[in-house]
């Protein structure tokens, strides 16, 4: 991974090249488009947006492609780069991420509103889908409206945009600040106020009603960060080795509806209470 963060800093042409080509693979060319913003700024982010959009500009039309998710694509590589010269301007995750998340709301109810007939398309291929779910579990009777759709689209940009941040951030630790990125990571925390209204916002969508329960999972993000956050911070401060990490990740994906909810639970207690003082003045006393 350092010899790519190396490739696409040693040149605008060679960075040009992996944000092109990166489609072809998870996050590569939106975090190459985070990386360039955070070191070189926002004016040649936005000539590698271009590059890395291009693919997907031409799949838009594309019978065989689901034009909503071409779409979310494109807006998860907009969000990145909004989201990494907030990152340079603010040198904060709980702020960046805010504005993340406010970006990938707008972008969910862009795509509703524009993009009425993609968005349609894809709630019809998922009925379909559940369709065939409830031949064969009688008990599955929800059927997605379009705002369900466009909250899970939302989702999908805001959590595609965020991982490939935090890769962009580490790609460019390795390259210029080897280590500051666990240590940045490790103290992500939201102000009390902030994890609140988060939650609030979280349970009210939770609340009512299946169709908003896709918001719900867009508002949780945050705080779901968080919640890693203080693992790794955790296991780094217990002094435990990395494969604790590993099966952390590997439970994540095993259970990730119940522990997604853990994490979440546990971020905002942590806004609440400040696990991380805690455990410092434990171990000073």
């Amino acid at each position: 991974m350092r010899a790519l963060a190396e490739f696409i800093m040693a040149g605008r042409l060679k960075a040009a090249l992996v944000a092109l080509l990166g489609n072809f693979f998870p996050l590569v060319s939106p975090a190459a488009v985070g990386l360039v913003v955070l070191r070189k700024g926002l004016a040649e982010g936005c000539l590698l947006l271009l590059w890395a959009i291009l693919p997907l500009v031409i799949l838009v039309n594309s019978e065989s492609m689901n034009g909503a998710m071409v779409w979310a694509s494109i807006f998860s590589v907009l969000v990145v780069l909004i989201g990494a010269s907030a990152l340079n301007q603010t040198r904060a995750w709980t702020s960046t991420l805010k504005v993340m998340l406010g970006v990938s709301v707008l972008s969910g109810l862009t795509m509703k509103l524009l993009l009425a007939a993609d968005v349609s398309a894809m709630r019809e291929a998922l009925n379909e889908m559940l369709r065939q779910l409830q031949q064969q579990n009688s008990a599955l009777v929800f059927e997605p409206s379009d705002l369900f759709v466009a909250g899970l689209l939302a989702w999908v940009i805001a959590l595609t945009a965020i991982a490939a941040l935090l890769l962009a951030r580490w790609w460019q630790s390795l390259l210029y600040n080897p280590g500051g990125f666990g240590v940045e990571f490790h103290a992500l925390r939201f102000d009390r106020l902030s994890a609140t209204l988060l939650f609030a916002a979280l349970m009210g969508c939770y609340l009512l009603g299946q169709e908003y329960v896709t918001w719900g999972n867009l508002l949780g993000l945050p705080l779901l960060l968080s919640g890693v956050a203080l693992v790794h911070h955790s296991v780094a401060f217990a002094g435990l080795s990395t494969r604790w990490i590993v099966v952390f990740y590997m439970g994540l994906v095993l259970l990730l509806g119940p522990l997604s909810s853990v994490l979440i639970g546990l971020g905002f207690l942590d806004s609440v209470m400040d696990f991380r003082s805690r455990l410092a003045a434990r171990r000073s006393s």
